[in-house]
């Protein structure tokens, strides 16, 4: 299994001066497992992965294999959605795409998409793409087979609604648990979702005095989101291997010093960042 981190920050991209080392866009991330394709959320992180797609399609042979890929959003908020538009391979007739949501979320995959991708907001409808789209509903607890892929769906907590998954591939394990916020102690449906995981990618977007407001008064509980400090507690009651902290709310001061304290904590901890590369 093969993981790759396009987008890593959350609720809006963030490019600029204080984004460079953990990068600004908006949640996405490439998952290989074989041949097999599969990409968590589609933020403004998608649109370079679907270059890189592009590139190794053309670059493969005189007569490129179509590009066949899963894409699962955890849930419909504009930082997971907003890159779709923008993604290369969904231009080109004989790709195909399969999306995944839950049926259960404000509004199902499809309506979102195409409301966006409607005038006035959009010069393309997302009906006139050429490539093959096939949409999927959901619900927490559905476990399904990709090529050889199993993949369960979790319910995280998070206004609106919000999936976390969790992939296994010869014997190699992944969970995906962005957008989500423990409320009356530590979670143990994501714990659950994540035991024994080779990796687990939890949500940490705030520091832990900024989560309950004492660095401006703005309190942030209900919001949807985790510190760095709740994504460890779920990590060691999970038994996983390693932790990986996403969804970043903040500069890379800011991150560099959440990733720090983390690492005291569970030494098995990274921030993502753009480019990050794992595989195991």
């Amino acid at each position: 299994m093969l993981i790759k981190f396009w987008g890593v920050h959350g609720s809006l991209p963030r490019p600029g001066r204080s984004t460079l080392k953990y990068g600004g866009n908006t949640a996405c991330v490439e998952v290989r497992c074989g041949k097999t394709l599969i990409i968590l959320d589609a933020g403004t992180g998608i649109r370079e992965l679907g270059e890189e797609l592009m590139r190794r399609q053309e670059g493969s042979n005189r007569n490129p294999d179509r590009i066949v890929g899963h894409i699962f959003f955890s849930h419909l908020h504009w930082d997971h959605v907003q890159g779709f538009p923008f993604f290369d391979p969904v231009f080109k007739r004989g790709n195909e795409f399969h999306l995944y949501g839950s049926g259960d979320l404000d509004r199902a995959v499809y309506q979102v998409l195409k409301s966006h991708m409607s005038p006035p907001n959009f010069p393309v409808k997302l009906e006139d793409l050429p490539a093959s789209l096939d949409f999927h509903h959901l619900i927490p607890g559905d476990q399904l087979s990709i090529d050889g892929v199993t993949v369960v769906v979790g319910k995280l907590n998070h206004p609106g609604g919000s999936c976390g998954y969790r992939l296994e591939y010869q014997g190699s394990s992944l969970v995906y648990a962005s957008d989500t916020e423990q409320v009356d102690g530590m979670d143990r449906t994501v714990a659950d979702l994540a035991r024994d995981a080779d990796v687990l990618i939890h949500d940490s977007m705030f520091a832990p005095d900024q989560y309950l407001g004492l660095w401006d008064d703005i309190p942030r509980q209900s919001w949807g989101h985790s510190t760095w400090e709740s994504a460890i507690e779920v990590a060691r009651a999970a038994r996983v291997k390693r932790l990986i902290l996403f969804h970043h709310g903040n500069d890379d001061t800011v991150v560099e010093a959440i990733e720090k304290s983390a690492q005291e904590i569970f030494p098995a901890t990274a921030a993502a960042y753009e480019g990050l590369e794992l595989e195991f």
